[in-house]
């Protein structure tokens, strides 16, 4: 399969609508000094032609810094640079470039670094993806004092050419000039992958790409289970790339691609490669932490048990990535991995590479790490530097810290609708009623992109009949209030048949289904069954007479097991007393799956549905936090939101 066609452009990114609220603090309250300069620049550049500089030094002084792109909620963007201290801490972030609202998207960015002219200054560049379907590749030098010129765009292709969300990027001097350059893998997605490679020129603007490496889907080679990092790992002058590959399910193996004189890569060589290690638990950075002159790979474990450990891969006489040791280590609750940033980098100038991070709080405060190297290429526990405090504004989860290369986002989750209940004071007299629990309401879950609903499971008097509905109440519905406990399916002259939706439901009309017939419908529309058995069941299902007891038990079980061959059907309860004997009779009915691998809980409980709709920017941070936590390149996790429109909009540009 041929490459991408390429072409040029110049175009400015379209201008687009802001994505989020407008509510709230327009700028982080930073420092709005300007970085200050340094006499050692003219030293740096010296220093990059002998390819000895250390990497992304934004004000020349011979540290490495650290650069990040914070989007804020009114449109604007902002580059801030962390300069470097002498202890290798970072001092507060000051604003590096600008740019007002409604010229860039941040999702529609793939951001790297690196010395893109060769002048021993750190630069940036970054594709972005316009909504047309255009992709273009910016660059934007440093002045050698913290601050960036503004972006000029060297290459560009037409809608149709390349695809954004294709590219992965990674930025290293890969052919050894002394500028850097990017690497990008790019995914045909039922094709063939690609990895092209893009010189720099000496302006620090990008050559066309050329292709080195290709290899088809039916060899195994899939983008999403694999993550990438660059560094010089056998010394020789050129950067080359390092993967950890997931091949197969709870199998890891890490690759390495040699840099080639002309920039382009050697066939892989294989390395160590472990059983038992997850996927998604693994981040990866890379650095000279020992300063030998050759970069290691490095892994960061987060186990299951909470503990993270950084492990240290170099490459052997053969080529291979291997003779793991462990670099740090942390026990359970020290780190949680899905509120880091990490970016490797010389941050005290000792000629060792630390690793740093931005750190996101519970309390939404975020904080500058660094991990400082030792003589023996470990690292020390982390020193902590800047803090934002309340009245700063840094929200985590828009900030993006740049690095010199990015891995695939995760696969888009699968979503599941939920239907909000008000919360407060009388919130039952504000229950407009948008449960899901009838076709109508799954129908519309769908059309929000939904693959799945949660819904509510009660039983009629005596276990009669297994239904779908919310409130412990026939509030909400046409005819005489009565308890759903208390009331008969079709017999009576308060039955539950047949009562309708009041007129201010979106679903005005609709009708109570029975558990049966609720999955048929969700089955015919292939919707994914999430059933909350509410509490109310409680005293029939453990305390009832026997025959009503385990009338109500089958009730509940059977049209699981009827369904189950053909369609996803999961069952729980937050009944702290019905949960045992729910499980024990769901495992003894061989349906254990519908007990397993449920959705995640992803809306923040501090801000929960209201009548009116509160909107959801307020958990545009609490989704972030939740895709950064269970997203896997892997797998497509269940999500679920009383939010489904507002999630799925979200999620543009931020999953694949």
């Amino acid at each position: 399969m041929q490459g991408p066609a390429v072409g040029a452009g110049t175009d400015r990114p379209a201008t687009v609508a802001p994505q989020y609220s407008t509510t709230g603090p327009e700028w982080p309250a930073v420092s709005s000094a300007s970085v200050s300069g340094s006499d050692d620049a003219p030293r740096a550049a010296t220093a990059s032609a002998a390819g000895t500089a250390p990497r992304h030094d934004y004000n020349g002084d011979g540290r490495s810094d650290m650069a990040s792109w914070y989007d804020y909620s009114k449109g604007q963007d902002t580059i801030h640079t962390f300069t470097a201290r002498a202890d290798g801490g970072f001092a507060p972030p000051a604003p590096g470039w600008e740019i007002p609202k409604d010229n860039f998207w941040a999702e529609h960015m793939k951001r790297v670094t690196g010395d893109f002219n060769g002048d021993g200054i750190g630069d940036i560049a970054a594709f972005y993806g316009y909504d047309t379907g255009k992709v273009s590749l910016f660059t934007w030098l440093g002045k050698g004092n913290g601050t960036f010129a503004d972006y000029f765009t060297s290459w560009s292709v037409e809608p149709g050419n390349w695809t954004f969300d294709a590219i992965n990027a990674q930025a290293g001097d890969f052919n050894g000039d002394g500028r850097d350059d990017i690497a990008a893998w790019y995914d045909y997605r039922k094709g063939d992958d690609k990895l092209f490679t893009f010189l720099a020129n000496p302006d620090g603007g990008f050559a066309s790409p050329f292709s080195s490496f290709a290899r088809t889907e039916a060899e195994g080679w899939k983008v999403e289970r694999m993550k990438f990092a660059t560094g010089d790992f056998d010394g020789d002058g050129r950067d080359d790339l390092g993967v950890v590959d997931s091949y197969e399910a709870g199998t890891v193996r890490l690759m390495s691609f040699s840099g080639k004189p002309d920039g382009g890569f050697a066939e892989p060589v294989t390395g160590w490669q472990a059983d038992g290690w997850q996927f998604d638990r693994v981040s990866v950075v890379s650095g000279d932490f020992d300063g030998n002159g050759r970069d290691e790979f490095a892994t960061w474990y987060d186990y299951a048990d909470g503990r993270d450990i950084l492990f240290g891969f170099g490459l052997d006489a053969a080529g291979k990535l291997g003779g793991q040791r462990e670099l740090f280590s942390a026990k359970a609750g020290d780190y949680d991995r899905a509120r880091m940033y990490l970016v490797s980098g010389d941050y005290n100038g000792d000629g060792r590479d630390d690793v740093g991070a931005l750190y996101g709080y519970e309390n939404k405060l975020v904080a500058a790490l660094t991990f400082t190297a030792r003589a023996d290429g470990t690292l020390a526990d982390a020193l902590h530097s800047w803090q934002s405090t309340e009245a700063d504004y840094w929200t985590f989860a828009r900030v993006a810290t740049i690095e010199r290369y990015n891995s695939s986002l995760p696969a888009c989750p699968a979503v599941f609708g939920h239907g909000g209940y008000p919360h407060g004071d009388f919130s039952y007299d504000r229950d407009v009623v948008r449960q899901p629990n009838h076709p109508t309401g799954l129908a519309q879950q769908k059309s929000w992109g939904a693959m799945g609903v949660e819904a509510d499971l009660r039983l009629t008097k005596d276990g009669t009949k297994a239904v779908m509905w919310h409130n412990e109440t026939t509030r909400g519905l046409s005819g005489t209030k009565f308890d759903i406990a208390e009331m008969r399916w079709a017999t009576g002259a308060d039955q539950l048949k047949g009562r309708t939706i009041f007129a201010r439901s979106p679903y005005a009309g609709e009708t109570v289904h029975t558990f049966r017939e609720w999955l048929v419908s969700a089955g015919s529309m292939q919707m994914a069954a999430f059933v909350e058995l509410k509490k109310e069941t409680e005293p029939l299902l453990l305390n009832g007479e026997e025959s009503a007891r385990e009338a109500g038990w089958n009730e509940v079980i059977a049209p699981i097991a009827e369904k189950a061959a053909t369609q996803r059907i999961m069952i729980y309860t937050l009944d702290d007393a019905l949960r045992p004997e729910l499980e024990k009779r769901v495992r003894a009915a061989g349906l254990g799956a519908s007990l397993e691998d449920h959705p995640h809980w992803i809306d923040d409980p501090k801000f929960l549905w209201d009548e009116p709709d509160p909107g959801a920017s307020l958990q545009f941070p609490n989704w972030q936090y939740k895709l950064n936590k269970y997203g896997s390149p892997v797998t497509s996790v269940p999500m679920v939101t009383s939010w489904t429109s507002d999630f799925t909009t979200w999620l543009n540009g931020k999953c694949r």
